[in-house]
């Protein structure tokens, strides 16, 4: 699957009529509950950036920030690439070489494991409270492996939270430090930062309460906010090899893992449509209301961020799912359903 484009495509004119029906699809789904803003683009250029509907009373505006979740994880994993362009690391490399004193049963998981979400690390929340590296990781590869490293994928926020670890020690500076100068100060993200950052403060409402890990600064890879026009601009200056080597976003988006939905790259997940359209996407969901998504189709040159704190739309299916699957069959990027206005 060809990634990353050589040659951005030329501008062409905003449709009119399809911007229109973009918003009127994304309109339909405000009285029944959904709040967030939208962004789509194509061949660089922004079809539509605006906010929909209001939270506890707020409108939502195209410049609103929103907690990101598990869509924070490809920093990352581009952070680490670009220690790997470095020959700070090798993706291949065991972490007992960073962590001496690891299990024996989990010193043989390599970077490239961690990243995708095949080291047999389990999903939990053991480093949350942690106060620094050292309690973080040794808190993580105290748990019990689910699986032998390698085996398939098992989604697990421990991993990269390990990675954000490694990240620190070959660098010899804080994650949020390595990210804030390495990734987004050269992609110009203004609106992007970490909870206890002053920006923090004005986060949209989400419609359960703000847990209290995002008020406050913690260690680690979590509690990311951002905007639909800083994480699309993220990814352009991702795909054009402004932050990392073209050949380095080549390998970020290498599929690697099975999953449900095609296979897991690193930080970033790789599949095709029922309709045959290929894709490379980043997600996150937290029980508090945030889901965020961005999906990038490279070969339409498509690129779609939804963003909102609106939680579920139907029992499982997220706001954002929703909006996404809308937003496809407009743009005649996925066939609809069968027998079903709204996706299942």
């Amino acid at each position: 699957m060809v990634l990353a484009r050589d040659a951005p495509s030329p501008p062409t004119p905003a449709d009119p009529v399809l911007v229109e029906a973009l918003i009127r699809e994304i309109s339909a789904e405000v009285p029944r509950g959904f709040a967030g803003s939208v962004l789509v683009a194509r061949h660089d250029e922004v079809l539509l950036n605006e906010g929909f509907g209001a939270e506890k009373g707020f409108p939502i505006r195209a410049d609103t920030k929103f907690w990101i979740a598990s869509a924070a994880k490809q920093f990352t994993s581009t952070a680490i690439l670009l220690c790997q362009q470095k020959g700070l690391l090798s993706l291949e490399e065991p972490i007992s070489k960073f962590f001496p004193s690891a299990p024996a049963d989990k010193r043989s998981i390599t970077i490239e494991q961690l990243l995708t979400h095949s080291s047999g690390l389990p999903q939990s929340y053991v480093s949350e409270s942690a106060k620094d590296r050292d309690a973080a990781v040794s808190a993580i590869l105290a748990e019990p492996l689910v699986d032998r490293p390698a085996a398939k994928f098992h989604y697990s926020n421990n991993n990269y939270q390990v990675a954000a670890a490694i990240l620190e020690v070959v660098t010899g500076r804080a994650y949020s430090q390595v990210v804030r100068t390495q990734l987004w100060s050269v992609a110009h993200l203004r609106s992007t930062g970490f909870s206890g950052d002053s920006g923090a403060g004005t986060v949209a409402a989400a419609r359960l309460a703000t847990p209290a890990r995002l008020t406050r600064s913690s260690w680690g890879a979590e509690g990311v906010y951002s905007t639909t026009a800083d994480l699309f601009g993220w990814y352009r200056s991702l795909s054009s090899g402004r932050v990392i080597s073209r050949q380095s976003f080549a390998r970020l988006t290498r599929p690697l893992v099975e999953i449900s939905e095609g296979r897991s790259a690193l930080g970033w997940f790789v599949g095709k449509n029922a309709l045959g359209t290929e894709f490379i996407f980043t997600r996150g969901n937290e029980d508090f209301g945030p889901n965020s998504l961005l999906y990038a189709y490279p070969r339409e040159d498509v690129v779609m961020v939804v963003l909102t704190h609106a939680g579920s739309a139907d029992g499982n299916l997220s706001w954002s799912r929703l909006v996404h699957a809308k937003l496809e069959r407009v743009l005649h990027l996925n066939a609809p359903p069968p027998h079903s206005e709204r996706p299942d």
